[in-house]
């Protein structure tokens, strides 16, 4: 039995065919008479049903012409749907481009969530095109974009606030100020979306504070709703400049600036002027050393960036920078001091820096990577699909009156499973154009899909208009993808993204803004592609950051992979005799070698190991060590964003599990967080974190303009 919305499917594509049946335009008495659905209805019934039923349509962007008569008063509005309304622009992709737009469908596949609509979007552009998903970019690259807070329902607060955005419409919530630790209620104008480091955050003006705010969409609590029922509720400004909240660094953020000045290493110096020079100036010495200069708002940011690079880099000026650099420093030493057996937990985090006794165990922290993420939560549009696979098997009859398709291939193609295809082959059978002729019949017949095109099928062989979310979704794809793919599917992607743009108009162009992502000297990257794709041998000048040291290495790379906007090549190290993970900003320079190599099967199989060790979403499960940390209360409620606790305190201090596979990477981790993050286990390790604290302690005592030179320790490894 059909559903009361399988009945408005029916009638509102059968609405659709009656007006591309006719050769004119017609009244709605004729509509009311023709069409499927509205016969039986009174008068009044039927204006108000066929109404709604076109600003439907109309929202799904297929534009209906309304000419009303001038010359006879008595003459009610004619309506049609003109050809040019009803099919998508012709776009002249070649293969290179239709390839990229695949590699974005496969990239983005159960991570985005607009990934549906996508799919869709991309039916259309491809019809009667063969799949290049074999393609090798698609087989040697893995992009990351869910960030450790990426949950179904900040997926569903995305699209309340997307829809919000281009209706201008304020919207009410529940927000929780991480910073005062307090919840209460907001309302807000949003101006637009930024995704950055794997986080999603909103930008509008709140109506409390009567300022510009920008808010974390994963602290947004419970349900968004509109405010008003009108059209419309605000007014975007027009000198609105989005590139001051998107092109910053995070210690960059709003309120009084300062200017610091930090010495540079020649390790670092390079690295610093290639991934941080926009933020500030480097002026560079002959011996490869430099000093960079920055403005800055955030002390705290600022000093764990600069803590983090170790003994590689040093604050000059100002003084109060300085000097807090120092006492973090000394804090870090002093509380990591003892590397016996466990301390015994004292009342206060004192001598030895161990936790407080523990007031209760700790739910779950809100956040974190959730098993549900992978989710749909934004489903494919019904009358946008039945448009879909309405083209998809009228195409495939071409100048015959039947086809067979595959019900594997048509699954494939819209992402459905076998009842949800049956369902929908049956509505698309109920079509009428009125007066009983319909556009096809199409039936299951064991792993085969038979067509029979019918009187009016022609009409739709070609594909529809995308919906506006389609658009947005195809549009928003190509901006997450473009700038982080130093493949030479990048090129493609951005002349993809001229022509898309030229033929859909500005009215779909989404408004969303995107950080910068953390890419690679485009040499490397053209260097690092060209040999994975060639199966070339490559040797790279590599810095080691947790060592603090430049290497000279010959690797066979055999894949790319994106994490919270940073990329890494995995690769087979001749040096090392083992898989090893490197990240290409840190890779000096790369030189592609005549020699080539045999691809390892269980290289990239299982996944690479990550600096922090998650591995990106490859197949394998997780391997990583766990070192438990204790975090003062200044400190607690941004540490339970990224990491699970088992243990809170009555004072407001937390004992987190951060996985580690790297022992370098956690010991100048810890050190960013300048003494208020503890190491409590594994206890061998706090004895290297007090080490390595001395040691950047040393060169500010030092007094050297430039810290360079010097012996180091190095972390012990297992």
């Amino acid at each position: 039995m059909a559903s009361r919305d399988d009945d408005k499917l029916v009638r509102q594509l059968s609405l659709i065919a009656f007006l591309m049946s006719q050769q004119r335009p017609v009244t709605a008495d004729e509509i009311h008479e023709a069409v499927e659905g509205y016969g039986g209805m009174t008068e009044q019934a039927f204006l108000r049903r066929f109404y709604a039923d076109r600003a439907e349509i109309e929202s799904m962007g297929l534009r209906l012409a309304v000419e009303r008569p001038g010359d006879d008063p008595f003459q009610g509005d004619l309506y049609a749907l003109p050809p040019e309304n009803y099919y998508l622009p012709e776009l002249d992709f070649d293969e290179a481009e239709l390839s990229a737009l695949q590699t974005c469908l496969y990239l983005l596949e159960g991570q985005f969530a607009y990934a549906e609509p996508l799919r869709l979007a991309l039916q259309h552009l491809t019809l009667g095109r063969p799949s290049p998903l074999d393609d090798r970019a698609a087989r040697t690259v893995s992009v990351n974009l869910l960030g450790g807070d990426y949950s179904p329902e900040v997926a569903a607060h995305l699209t309340k606030i997307e829809s919000a955005i281009s209706r201008r419409k304020t919207i009410r919530f529940t927000y929780y100020t991480i910073g005062r630790d307090e919840r209460a209620e907001r309302e807000v104008d949003p101006y637009s979306l930024l995704y950055n480091a794997g986080n999603w955050y909103m930008i509008g003006h709140s109506h409390e504070r009567d300022a510009m705010r920008i808010f974390r969409l994963s602290r947004i609590e419970g349900r968004i709703t509109f405010k008003t029922r009108a059209e419309h509720d605000f007014r975007a400004p027009a000198d609105f400049d989005l590139s001051r909240y998107r092109d910053r660094a995070p210690w960059q953020l709003e309120g009084p600036e300062q200017t610091a000045t930090i010495a540079l290493t020649p390790t670092i110096a390079w690295w610093v002027e290639g991934m941080f020079g926009a933020y500030g100036t480097t002026a560079m010495e002959p011996d490869g050393s430099a000093v960079y200069t920055t403005r800055y708002s955030s002390r705290r940011e600022l000093l764990a960036w600069i803590l983090g690079l170790g003994a590689d880099a040093r604050v000059l000026d100002p003084p109060e920078l300085r000097e807090a650099a120092i006492a973090a420093l000394e804090l870090a030493a002093e509380r990591h001091q003892g590397g016996g057996g466990r301390p015994a937990p004292p009342a206060a985090p004192a001598a030895g820096g161990a936790p407080p006794a523990p007031a209760s165990e700790a739910a779950p922290p809100a956040g974190g990577a959730s098993a549900a993420a992978a989710e749909r939560v934004v489903p494919a549009e019904r009358f946008a699909r039945l448009l879909a696979l309405m083209t998809r098997l009228l195409a495939a009859c071409g100048e015959s009156a039947e086809a067979q398709i595959p019900v594997a291939e048509l699954r494939q193609a819209l992402n459905l499973d076998k009842r949800v295809l049956e369902d929908d082959i049956g509505l698309l059978n109920l079509i009428n154009f009125g007066g009983g002729c319909y556009a096809l019949f199409a039936q299951i017949d064991g792993d085969t899909v038979v067509v029979q095109k019918e009187t009016y099928g022609d009409r739709f062989a070609r594909p529809a208009r995308l919906s506006p979310l389609e658009a947005k979704a195809l549009l928003w794809a190509l901006d997450f993808i473009g700038d982080r793919l130093p493949i030479e599917a990048g090129s493609s992607l951005s002349s993809v993204r001229a022509k898309l743009e030229a033929a859909l108009g500005g009215d779909s162009l989404p408004t969303v803004e995107l950080g910068q992502a953390q890419v690679a000297d485009t040499g490397v990257a053209a260097a690092v592609s060209h040999a994975i794709r060639e199966d070339r041998l490559l040797e790279i000048e590599y810095w080691t950051e947790s060592r603090g040291a430049i290497t000279r290495r010959t690797i066979e790379p055999h894949l790319l992979v994106n994490a919270q906007d940073a990329w890494y090549v995995v690769a087979y190290c001749r040096r090392a005799e083992g898989q090893r993970t490197f990240r290409l900003d840190r890779v000096r320079s790369a030189s592609v070698l005549e020699e080539r190599f045999a691809r390892r099967p269980d290289i990239g199989s299982a996944g690479p190991y990550m600096p922090w060790g998650a591995r990106p979403p490859l197949g394998g499960e997780t391997v990583a060590q766990s070192a438990s940390v204790w975090c003062a209360p200044s400190l607690a409620r941004w540490m339970l964003e990224k990491h699970g606790s088992r243990e809170r305190f009555a004072d407001g201090s937390v004992l987190v599990e951060i996985p580690y596979a790297s022992e370098e990477w956690l010991v100048r981790e810890l050190l960013k967080y300048q003494g208020e993050a503890v190491l409590f286990e594994p206890v061998g390790l706090r004895r290297t974190v007090a080490d390595l604290a001395e040691d950047v302690l040393a060169r500010y005592r030092d007094g050297a303009d430039h810290p360079s030179g010097g012996q180091r320790r190095r972390a012990p490894t297992r």
